[in-house]
């Protein structure tokens, strides 16, 4: 047992210092906050026009309240609650907010949402298209140990998110379990799946002769 609990963490340290996002994502990590249900937290985009806030706790069943407001003050939207704990970073061109909500010990909501009409609005299903994905990879009678994710806007075009999902999983009446890690470029445009690599076995270069 003991032996199996050293194997998954160091699957799990692998996929945070593992594959990385250079080939798709800008060259400069985008500023993140980490929250909570107890956050008190302010994070401006880069063109200093919006902030996004987590208020809590600040529900009657002491959760955390989450806005993007105008950096002005003028104006202020509720984007809903955290569940638990997460992250939340602006993209590059402060078009899209991206939040991670990790509402389960063992699972993840992902949700982006748009400013790049009149008000910000959120892409609305994004969850319901980026699990499916994934759980297509899981073979029948196996279920997944957890799914968590990391996460960036594609270089230059803050429409396309790029994830990877740590999703390893085992049989439903018990054994060892198996790594999968997948690799999943999203349009949000259009809120398609447009891609999935399995990146479970980070690929080799060959060394010219």
């Amino acid at each position: 047992m003991l032996r199996n609990r050293f194997f998954w963490a160091g699957i799990q340290l692998l996929f945070v210092t593992g594959v990385g996002f250079s080939a798709e994502c800008g060259s400069t990590p985008p500023q993140k906050v980490a929250i909570d249900l107890w956050s008190i937290r302010t994070l401006v985009s880069a063109d200093q026009r919006w902030k996004f806030l987590s208020i809590g706790p600040h529900t009657p069943d002491q959760r955390a309240l989450l806005y993007i407001q105008a950096a002005d003050g003028s104006r202020k939207w509720l984007l809903g609650w955290i569940e638990r704990d997460g992250t939340a970073f602006w993209s590059d061109d402060s078009k899209r907010l991206f939040l991670r909500d990790e509402y389960a010990a063992d699972d993840t909501k992902i949700r982006v949402f748009d400013l790049t009409g009149s008000v910000p609005h959120e892409v609305k299903g994004l969850d319901k298209k980026i699990r499916p994905a994934v759980l297509d990879h899981i073979p029948l009678g196996q279920s997944t140990l957890w799914l968590t994710y990391d996460a960036c806007f594609a270089a230059d075009d803050s429409s396309t998110l790029i994830l990877d999902a740590d999703a390893p999983f085992a049989p439903n009446n018990g054994g060892s379990g198996t790594p999968l890690r997948l690799r999943l470029v999203v349009d949000l445009k259009a809120l398609k799946v447009t891609n999935v690599i399995d990146i479970t076995q980070p690929s080799t270069t060959k060394k010219e002769k």
